[in-house]
């Protein structure tokens, strides 16, 4: 049996499991957060007014970053009750708080065994980040100060260092997340290196973000396991695999290829009809912005997709075809994937190679196992050049 999708490729289904909370409290009413101490452990809370019913909030202690579940009923008189979890009727440990003259809280944490323990609490005052922050922690120090005092305490352990196609790579891990990128040390022009690694560090930065994110989102039981893999570095081009296993609640677990694919003199990122156009006139352009919409100067969403539907995903089935005959023959069974099926390739994930383009297919969860197909659908960089789009001179 045959399986088929029409829907979003591999990396944009990736992005909701990401960024959703991030998203989401950014249309909340806005958060306090505040700095202090639990017991004698040092804490960052943030509490986030709900409707009359509920007040919501999370605090992680500075030594382990993970984020702990608050709720309970609105202040009352300056007095807030509030219990560990999602549910304020939930049987774990409970804060009661007062409010204080300078806009702080004191009060206490005890647990189901009758522990108790202080709880001081002051309005979170956040020094300016310095020069070489990477901008999306900047970004977070202006609009998400409790994230931004998470991730601005982690600092990364330098790794390996190896060698990539004739480039010496500095890798660093995230403690506790487990996010690991790589510095790029040489074969580029100083600002052209700078401007590629900031790339690098700052996708560090975000992937750690959604690590937290979705721990918070599975009551810290959440998997994110990421890998990633340096593809291509030329003169010209810098193409990194980012491909993650995560399950952050919901249904089951998912996967995906969210690549960085770059122009190595900008560090710009690069679309697919960059490097590929099968259509007419000038290459279309279209890439979104952090929420998802269209980015300034971009083509519309529907522009695109019908060129993709109409243009891209068909002659690449051709191409497969020709190239990979073994793989794309219909066997009418039910392990065949149908990758001779245009549908599967209008919006796909991929990277840039030695040997040419990886382009991967999109299927419906009941499929998604099509999408493991062994790198096999690589586009000759001889084929890709008889169809440059607007980085003709820039093609291997």
């Amino acid at each position: 049996m045959r399986k088929h999708r029409r829907g979003w490729s591999t990396w944009l289904a990736i992005l909701p499991a990401m960024f959703w909370l991030a998203h989401a409290r950014a249309g909340e009413a806005p958060a306090d957060v505040y700095t202090g101490t639990l017991g004698r452990q040092a804490i960052v809370l943030q509490l986030t007014p709900g409707d009359d019913a509920a007040t919501a909030g999370r605090y992680f202690y500075v030594r382990h970053h993970r984020d702990i579940a608050l709720s309970g009923a609105p202040a009352s008189n300056g007095h807030l009750q509030l219990r560990e979890g999602w549910d304020a009727d939930a049987n774990g440990p409970r804060i009661t708080l007062d409010r204080q003259a300078d806009g702080g809280w004191r009060g206490q944490w005890q647990d189901d065994k009758g522990t108790t323990l202080p709880v001081a609490l002051h309005p979170a005052t956040v020094a300016p980040p310095s020069a070489d922050t990477p901008p999306w922690l900047k970004q977070l120090h202006a609009s998400d100060r409790y994230d931004y005092l998470r991730l601005a305490g982690l600092k990364p352990q330098a790794g390996k260092r190896e060698t990539f196609m004739g480039h010496a790579l500095q890798w660093w891990r995230v403690p506790d997340a487990g996010i690991a990128f790589f510095e790029i040390l040489d074969g580029y022009p100083p600002a052209e290196l700078a401007r590629i690694n900031q790339v690098l560090m700052d996708r560090m930065w975000r992937e750690t973000g959604s690590y937290y994110d979705c721990m918070f989102n599975h009551f810290n039981e959440g998997d994110y396991e990421q890998t990633v893999t340096p593809r291509l570095l030329t003169a010209n081009l810098v193409s990194v695999s980012v491909f993650t296993n995560y399950y952050c609640g919901g249904a089951h677990p998912d996967f995906g290829d969210a690549a960085i694919n770059l122009d190595a003199h900008t560090a710009r990122p690069l679309t697919l009809e960059d490097l590929l156009w099968l259509g007419k006139g000038e290459p279309l352009h279209y890439a979104t912005d952090a929420d998802g919409n269209p980015a300034p100067g971009s083509a519309s969403f529907e522009a695109w997709s019908d060129y993709r539907e109409q243009h891209l995903a068909p002659w690449l089935a051709r191409q497969w075809r020709q190239l990979y005959p073994q793989e794309t023959t219909a066997t009418g069974g039910e392990d065949d994937c149908g990758y001779d099926d245009p549908g599967v390739w209008q919006f796909v994930s991929w990277h840039m190679t030695p040997k040419g383009l990886f382009i991967g297919p999109s299927y419906a969860r009941a499929a998604r196992v099509c999408e493991a197909n062994d790198d096999w659908s690589v586009l000759p960089w001889e084929t890709v050049r008889r169809h440059p789009g607007r980085l003709r001179p820039g093609l291997p």
